[in-house]
C-alpha cells in the first residue's frame, strides 16, 4: 500500500503509544465524583431490583445489630434474675434471627451481581459499538491489546466494584450508624466512647484512600501494556520466529510483567498497613471499653448486659472497618478502570454521519473528485487538489512510489477518512450526505494484506452475505480461480481456514478475499494490490476472470503489474499527493520525458511477467 496510514485529527481526546494522553494533574474527587455519577446512570432500568436489593440490604442489617441486644437482655434479664426456663426462647430468637439475616444476605447477594452484570453488558455493548463507530484514524493511534483489556480486565474490575462495593458499602454504613445510635440509647457515656473512635477511622480510610488509587491506575495501564505484548507476539509469531527472536521477546514480557508485578506491589504494600491499623483500633476500643465501661458496671451506672453488648458491637466494627479497606481497593481499580472506559466512549470520530443522511439510491458508478486535499498530521499534507472524473463501468489505475497517497485516495472513497477540504460525489451525491452504511455496501474492497476470519471457507466467502446461495458463492469462487483449490479439500467449502487464514497461503488468501467481494457484487470495485500474493499460472488466469469482473463496473486498481495498468480507461500518476499525469497507457508512454514513461522503463515494464508476446487476448 505504501504510505502511512496515520491521521491525527483535533479530536477532543486523542490516543496514542497504547494510551489516550493523560492530563497533566491527576483526576479530582470531582472527576472521580462525575465517574461514580455516570455509573449511577447505567443503573436506572434496574431501579425494582435495586429496591428490593436496598430492602434486603436494611432488613439484613437489622437482623445483624440484633444479637447484642438479644445478649444485653438475655444477661440482665434473665441469667441475672435466674429465668433459665425463657433461656432456650432467646436461643430460637437468635437462631431465628440468622435464618431471616441469611435470606435476606442471599437476595442481597444475588440482585446486587444481577444488576452488576447487566450494567457491565450494556457499557460493554455501547462501548464495542462504539469502537465501530470510530474513524481509521482512531485505530491507526490504538493499539489491540489496550482495547482488548479496556473491553474484558477493566470492564471486570467493574463488575466486581458493583457488584460488591454498593451493597457491602451500605450495610456497613448502615451497621456503623445503627451501633451509634443503640449506644447512646443505652448510655450516651458510652456512645461518647464510640464516636470517638470515628475520626480515626475515617483518618485511616482518607489516608489509605489518597494514597492506593494513583496505584491502582498504574495497575490498569501496567496490565493493558501486558496483554497488548501478548497479543502482538502471537500475531508475529512467524516474524519472530524466523528472526530467532525469542529470547529478546521473552525478555521484554518479561520485563513488562516484572513491571506490572511490582507496582501490583506497591499497592499491595500500603493496602498491608490497613489491617494492622484496623487491629489497632479495634484494641484501642476494647480497651477504652473494659477500662472505662468496667467503672461503670462497678459503679452500677450501666449493666453487666449492656457493657457485654457493647463489647460485641466493638467487635461486630471489625467487620465493616477491615472491608471498607477491600471496597477501597475495589473502588480504587473500578474508578480507574472507569475513566479508561469512558474516555474511549467519549472520544469522537472523525467520519461523522450527517444526522439528515440519506441512504444512498441503486448507484451507476460514476465518481467524482473534487478539489480534494487530505492530511494525517496538520503539517504534511498527503493529497493536495485532486480533481478527476470516473464514467460508470470505466477501470481507473493509479500509479506512483511509495508514500505518494495512492491507497490514501482510494480511502476516502468508502469514507475511512474524509478529506481536509473538497468533495467526493458518487452519481452526484455528496457521499458526506448520504449514510455511511449505504455508501459501503454498494462498494467492494479487496486489499493487499488480507484478513480471513476463523471460520469455514463458505463462511469467509458469504461474509457480506450470510444468505447468499450455494451457486452463488461457488461462482464467486471460481471468477475469483478458487473454486478448484476448495473443492479438492475432504471438507470442500465447510473446511476451516484457521485464526487468520493461518492453513492457506498467502494467494490462496487473496483468492479467497476476491470471491468474498464478488459475491456482494459492488457497483464500485477498489483492488489494491489484488494479485501481489499470487502465482505466475494463477495470476494468468485471473486476468481473463478480472475482465469480466471489471466489465460494466467501475473499478479502481493500485498495481505495479502492467496488465492491470494498461488496460484501464485512464491512467492516474500519483506523485507528491498530487496528479502528476492523467491519460490511458498509450498517451503516458508517448510523453517521453513524463514520470509514467520512465517508470515504465524502468520498472513496469521489466516487472510485468506477461509481456506482448504472453498477452495474447489480453492485449
Amino acid at each position: 500500500m505504501g504510505e502511512s496510514t496515520q491521521k491525527n485529527k483535533k479530536n477532543d481526546t486523542k490516543i496514542h503509544n497504547n494510551k489516550i494522553k493523560p492530563k497533566k494533574k491527576q483526576s479530582s474527587n470531582k472527576e472521580m465524583i462525575s465517574t461514580l455519577i455516570r455509573l449511577v446512570g447505567y443503573s436506572k432500568r434496574h431501579w425494582f431490583k435495586i429496591t428490593i436489593t436496598t430492602i434486603a440490604v436494611i432488613i439484613s442489617t437489622a437482623m445483624g445489630l440484633a444479637p447484642p441486644w438479644l445478649i444485653r437482655y438475655g444477661i440482665d434479664n434473665l441469667i441475672a434474675e435466674n429465668k433459665i426456663d425463657h433461656l432456650w426462647v432467646l436461643g430460637l430468637i437468635m437462631v431465628g434471627t440468622a435464618l431471616v439475616k441469611g435470606l435476606f444476605d442471599f437476595i442481597k447477594s444475588y440482585f446486587s451481581e444481577y444488576i452488576a452484570q447487566n450494567i457491565i453488558h450494556d457499557i460493554r455493548v455501547k462501548l464495542y459499538k462504539h469502537l465501530y463507530n470510530l474513524s481509521f484514524s482512531f485505530y491507526d493511534e490504538s493499539r489491540t491489546g489496550d482495547l482488548m483489556s479496556r473491553l474484558t480486565a477493566d470492564a471486570d474490575s467493574l463488575r466486581r466494584f458493583l457488584g460488591r462495593v454498593g451493597p457491602y458499602v451500605s450495610e456497613n454504613i448502615l451497621t456503623i450508624i445503627g451501633i451509634l445510635i443503640i449506644i447512646l440509647v443505652w448510655d450516651y457515656r458510652l456512645g461518647i466512647l464510640y464516636i470517638l473512635l470515628l475520626p480515626l477511622m475515617v483518618f485511616g480510610m482518607t489516608v489509605y484512600a489518597k494514597r492506593v488509587r494513583p496505584m491502582f491506575k498504574k495497575v490498569r495501564k501496567k496490565f493493558a501494556g501486558l496483554t497488548q505484548i501478548v497479543q502482538e507476539n502471537f500475531v508475529g509469531i512467524e516474524v519472530i520466529k524466523l528472526f530467532g527472536k525469542e529470547k529478546e521477546e521473552e525478555k521484554k514480557f518479561n520485563r513488562i510483567n516484572q513491571e506490572y508485578i511490582d507496582i501490583n506491589l506497591q499497592a499491595a504494600k500500603v493496602s498491608a498497613f490497613w489491617m494492622p491499623y484496623v487491629s489497632f483500633l479495634i484494641g484501642l476500643g476494647t480497651a477504652l471499653v473494659i477500662w472505662y465501661g468496667g467503672r461503670l458496671v462497678i459503679s452500677e451506672i450501666v449493666t453487666l448486659g449492656t457493657l457485654a453488648g457493647y463489647i460485641s458491637y466493638i467487635s461486630m466494627l471489625m467487620r465493616p472497618v477491615r472491608q471498607t479497606g477491600m471496597m477501597i481497593n475495589f473502588s480504587s481499580q473500578a474508578i480507574a478502570a472507569a475513566e479508561r472506559i469512558f474516555k474511549i466512549i467519549d472520544t469522537t470520530s472523525d467520519v461523522k454521519e450527517d444526522p439528515e443522511a440519506y441512504k444512498l439510491p441503486e448507484i451507476k458508478g460514476k465518481v467524482e473528485f473534487k478539489n480534494i486535499s487530505f492530511s494525517y498530521q496538520e503539517s504534511k499534507q498527503i493529497l493536495k487538489d485532486i480533481n478527476f472524473k470516473v464514467n460508470p463501468g470505466e477501470t481507473i489505475a493509479v500509479v506512483g512510489p511509495t508514500g505518494a497517497g495512492k491507497s490514501t485516495l482510494i480511502h476516502l472513497l468508502p469514507r475511512f477518512y474524509d478529506p481536509d477540504r473538497g468533495e467526493i460525489l458518487v452519481d452526484g451525491h455528496d457521499i458526506k450526505k448520504i449514510t455511511i452504511d449505504s455508501l459501503r455496501k454498494q462498494i467492494g474492497i479487496v486489499l493487499q494484506h488480507t484478513f480471513l476470519f476463523g471460520a469455514s471457507i463458505k463462511e469467509n466467502i458469504s461474509y457480506g452475505k450470510p444468505k447468499a446461495e450455494m451457486e452463488k458463492i461457488i461462482r464467486a469462487a471460481e471468477v475469483a480461480q478458487i473454486h478448484d483449490f476448495i473443492r479438492s479439500l475432504p471438507l470442500g467449502y465447510e473446511t476451516p481456514v484457521g485464526e487468520r487464514g493461518v492453513t492457506l497461503s498467502g494467494g490462496q488468501k487473496q483468492r479467497l478475499a476476491m470471491a468474498r467481494v464478488l459475491l456482494t457484487d459492488p457497483a464500485l470495485l477498489i483492488l489494491d494490490e489484488p494479485t501481489s500474493s499470487i502465482d505466475a499460472e494463477t495470476e494468468e488466469k485471473m486476468q481473463k476472470a478480472m475482465q469480466k469482473v471489471i466489465k460494466n463496473r467501475t473499478t479502481f486498481v493500485i498495481a505495479h503489474r502492467l496488465w492491470t495498468v494498461k488496460n484501464a480507461d485512464q491512467i492516474l500518476v500519483i506523485k507528491d499527493g498530487v496528479i502528476e499525469e492523467k491519460g490511458t497507457h498509450q498517451e503516458l508512454i508517448n510523453k517521453k520525458d513524463g514520470f509514467y514513461n520512465r517508470v515504465y522503463e524502468q520498472v513496469l515494464k521489466k516487472d510485468d511477467f506477461y509481456s506482448d508476446k504472453k498477452d495474447g487476448e489480453i492485449k
